[in-house]
This record gives C-alpha cells, structure tokens and sequence, in this order.
C-alpha cells in the first residue's frame, strides 16, 4: 500500500470541494435557465416539485431559490399562483455578470472553435433523417424571428447546436457542447437582438443544415466554424461597447463632493446568500 501511495501523482493546487445541497440546487437550476429550458416569465417547478424531482430536501430548494433571486436569475412571487419567475437580464446586468471576463471569453471562444466545427463535420456522416427533419422544423420556426420572442429564439438556437451535437454519436463532444452553451449564456445575453444579428444567426443554421442534408463533413465544419466566428466578433464588440460605455459614464461623474453637495443617502446592504453554484455567473 505504501508503494502505491507513493506512486500516485497529486494534482497541483486542487482540492477536494464538498457543495451544500442548496448550491447543487441553484446549481442545477442556472444550468436549466441558462440552457433556455425554462424562458424569461415562465415559472420554475414548484418546492415540491423540485424537491421530487431533484430528490433533495425542501431546505436545499429553497436555499438555492434564494441564491437565484439573489443573483437576479428568478423573481419569488408570493400568493396562491406564486413561485420563482425567469428573469429576463437586461443589457446593464448581462454586462455586469461579464465584468473583469473578457479573458475567460476569449478562451471560452477559443475551446468552442475547437470543438463544435468537428463536431458537425462528424454530424454531416452520422446524422439520421429523423434528425434532420428535426432541425428543419426548428429553422423554420427561427426563420419567423419577427414573432419569436427573444427567450424562443434563443431557446431554438440552444435546440438546434443540441441537435447537430447529438448527431455526432460522441458522448464526450455532446458534453462539451452542452458545457459550452451554459458557460457562454452570460456573454450571448449581452447581445442586442437586432435585424442583423437575428438574420446571422439564420442564415448560418441554414448553411450549417443544407451540409448536414448533403453529409458534406468538410462544409459543415467550415460553416461552424464561420457561424462561431460571427458569434464570438459581436459577443467581444458589444463587452468593448459596453466597458467603454461604463468607462465614460464614470468619468463624466463627480469624483469628489464640493462645498454643498448633497451625499448620497446611506443604504443598508442585502446580506449575500449563503449558496453559490459553481458554475460561473
């Protein structure tokens, strides 16, 4: 046994982490919203639904509601039709979540390009015709952007690269797309969904399809990796935008209190919440 011990190599700098019950809920939960699973306005599963179905405790789901609302993910409405309501996060708070992350973006971007162009070259050969009507059915339905609110537009978007991921037949690659997708919420919330990021978007889908259809591997995964590169251009465009928005508005503002100025009133600070997911938000 002591041979072995001594043989085994350890991790530099990890350490083992044991999440409360209430983190994996709130964990779980941002996971589902930032996956469009549930959209802006629709409301969570009831407690004792989630407790059900997550098999937790009523404690842990509501300490992990309560990170949530925090954190400005849900609205808690009380009363008998009450529960815990998707938020929509505006462009101030989508940029705010994003403050200090241009780096880890970049890398996001950078793994992303690795992955999902091989994943739709495999897609273009292993792709059943039930899954290509699929995605045919939910290109049709984006190609109406003009009636698709914000949230189903995104939902569809997450639908159709879960789609061309499960196609790919690997199980590792359909992981990775999906952790992706969650980690890069945050930077697609900054974007404003104007005419021509919204017809980007479909038209790179319908490229993407129209070689999937063809089992062309090498067009599928020159038409992903073009589709993230529009992407990732507007997602940096709007942070540099955003900062340097935020940069003028600091210094057009008063530094320093001259003789008569009024202070501002003090406030009492809402206590952090005790849970935290790990996933970054």
């Amino acid at each position: 046994m002591r041979e072995l011990a001594a043989d085994r190599t350890v991790v530099g700098g990890a350490q083992p982490t044991r999440q409360r019950l209430g983190e994996q809920v709130a964990s779980l939960l941002l996971q589902a919203i930032r996956l469009h699973e549930y959209l802006p306005d629709e409301r969570l599963p009831s407690e004792a639904e989630l407790c059900e179905q997550l098999g937790v405790n009523r404690m842990a789901v509501r300490e992990g509601l309560r990170w949530l609302e925090d954190h400005k993910y849900v609205r808690m409405q009380r009363g008998r039709y009450g529960g815990a309501l998707v938020l929509d996060p505006g462009l101030d708070l989508a940029a705010d979540r994003l403050r200090g992350r241009a780096e880890d973006l970049r890398q996001l971007f950078e793994f992303r390009a690795a992955v999902e162009p091989l994943v739709a070259s495999l897609a273009a050969v292993r792709i059943e015709p039930v899954e290509l009507a699929m995605l045919d059915r939910l290109h049709e339905e984006e190609r109406h952007w003009p009636s698709v609110p914000r949230g189903r537009f995104r939902a569809i978007d997450v639908a159709i690269h879960k789609a061309i991921a499960a196609a790919c037949r690997n199980q590792y690659l359909i992981d990775a797309v999906r952790d992706i997708r969650v980690w890069l919420a945050p930077g697609l919330d900054l974007l404003d969904p104007s005419v021509d990021r919204r017809n980007d978007s479909v038209e790179c889908h319908g490229r993407l399809i129209a070689c999937l259809r063809a089992g062309d591997g090498a067009g599928a995964e020159a038409a992903m990796r073009a589709h993230i590169g529009v992407t990732a251009h507007a997602v940096e465009a709007a942070l540099e935008s955003r900062t340097a928005t935020g940069e003028n508005q600091v210094a057009r503002s008063p530094r320093t209190a001259g003789k008569g100025a009024r202070r501002p009133a003090k406030t009492t600070a809402r206590p952090k919440a005790k849970a935290g997911p790990q996933t970054t938000t």
